[in-house]
């Protein structure tokens, strides 16, 4: 499986806690080359990253791919987290 994303949009959740919401838009490829594209929320801070469940939900239905997702979407954000601020 493999993961493509691109953050669209950073806006701010509850600026008092330093708590954002990146907008990432998410393509994922399986080996059969089956493409599942869509937007995902991803709400973090300065304790972590969150990734939104129902928008994980709305990606797939599959539980191993939830999984999956959601921790590539930590990972992916993980390193940009402290330079990602809204426009």
């Amino acid at each position: 499986m493999k993961f493509k994303f691109s953050i669209t949009k950073i806006v701010f959740a509850n600026p008092l806690l330093n708590e954002k919401i990146a907008y990432v838009e998410t393509t994922a490829t399986d080996l059969h080359q089956n493409k599942t594209t869509g937007n995902i929320r991803v709400r973090f801070n300065d304790h972590g990253i969150f990734p939104i469940p129902e928008d994980i939900a709305s990606f797939t239905s599959q539980l191993s791919l939830r999984r999956l997702v959601a921790v590539e979407l930590k990972r992916y954000i993980k390193p940009q987290k402290r330079w990602l601020e809204p426009e």
